[in-house]
């Protein structure tokens, strides 16, 4: 590939003919790299790509010793654009109220997320690819991917979080705590609410390396711009001593963090399971990159689904016992937008 319109164009082509791929640009780095398993061409690269689901169910969608089992038994995730449903600002503000209610007896948060639609018949992968490309160029101090995988269907993502980065000869490990949220043009000192709101993420950060043996060193507290949104964010990093320690046993005791689910964090997903009436399916779960030399994964947020004639957003926001609905509604759309209207403007 030598410009944008080849790549493009390949990644049309891909997604038309339904090969598991992913392609993706590390934060600050705007090359595109691809990972293909389509059983019989040879791979562009011996990199992993793994991908968890909010549920927890994990796709290694380029382990090539199982890759033709999945690709010959799994069935394509198709979507019926008949049974979408978005959800209703009535539905929203009840979530809101029944957790607000809730957390005035527990001191906590819970991360509540809703689903926006986007419908149009000229929603083809062509056109959803220009405002991928765009998007990229946009975001680029993020973690950025589009993929399919046959279980999953094809997703984008434009990550401003990282969750685990581990260098496997040094044994390294890096991650941030990522949560608080307002508008771009917004300066000076953040609000309590938003504070408290990052405090819980920190504190549990620090509290699960701990237990894992690994010493956390937190880092001062930074605001991180994205677009037109800014958040709080801390770095965490660490040593890991302890030689039978896994990186999936890591990384499975990080994920979810309160800045995805809540705090406590056990409790959270209970009320999510309760109150919220779509599946997250991708969004609030992490993909991640595996090789010989280090493992890199990002929480799946900024993120979208798409089918052609069909795109699905995910946004959220960390629900405190004094929160107000309004003001959620609008930071959950204010994320949505960040990638939604690209694609608005692509249909222009």
């Amino acid at each position: 590939m030598k410009n944008t319109a080849e790549y493009l164009q390949y990644l049309v082509a891909l997604l038309n003919h339904k090969v598991t791929f992913v392609a993706y640009s590390l934060p600050g780095d705007s090359e595109l790299n691809f990972i293909i398993d389509d059983n019989h061409s040879p791979l562009i690269s011996n990199k992993r790509f793994v991908i968890s689901k909010w549920n927890g169910i994990k796709i290694n969608i380029f382990d090539r010793a199982v890759s033709s089992l999945r690709q010959n038994n799994a069935e394509p995730n198709t979507i019926d654009i008949t049974h979408c449903s978005e959800t209703s600002w009535i539905d929203y503000k009840s979530a809101i109220n029944d957790v607000t209610s809730l957390l005035k007896d527990k001191q906590g948060k819970v991360v509540l997320s809703r689903i926006k639609l986007l419908t149009n018949p000229r929603l083809e992968y062509q056109l959803i690819a220009q405002a991928i490309f765009k998007m990229f160029k946009a975001y680029q101090n993020t973690f950025r991917a589009v993929y399919y995988t046959p279980e999953t269907g094809a997703w984008c993502v434009c990550s401003p979080e990282l969750l685990l980065n581990i260098d496997k000869p040094s044994r390294q490990l890096h991650t941030i705590a990522l949560a608080g949220t307002r508008h771009g043009d917004c300066s000076g000192k953040w609000d309590d609410k938003n504070t408290r709101e990052h405090s819980y993420v920190v504190q549990y950060i620090a509290d699960t390396l701990s237990s894992l043996g690994i010493s956390p060193h937190i880092g001062p507290m930074e605001t991180m711009v994205t677009g037109n949104i800014q958040h709080i964010l801390t770095r965490i990093s660490g040593n890991i001593k302890i030689d039978d320690i896994s990186i999936e046993k890591i990384v499975d005791a990080l994920h979810p963090t309160p800045a995805i689910c809540g705090y406590p964090i056990a409790w959270s997903k209970r009320i999510i399971n309760d109150v919220e009436h779509h599946d997250r399916e991708c969004y609030g779960g992490y993909i991640a990159i595996d090789d010989d030399d280090s493992f890199l994964a990002h929480v799946n947020l900024r993120c979208f689904a798409f089918s052609p004639g069909l795109c699905r957003f995910w946004g959220g926001g960390g629900i405190l016992a004094d929160s107000c609905a309004e003001n959620e509604w609008e930071e959950a759309d204010l994320k949505i937008n960040a990638s939604l209207s690209f694609l608005l403007n692509e249909l222009m």
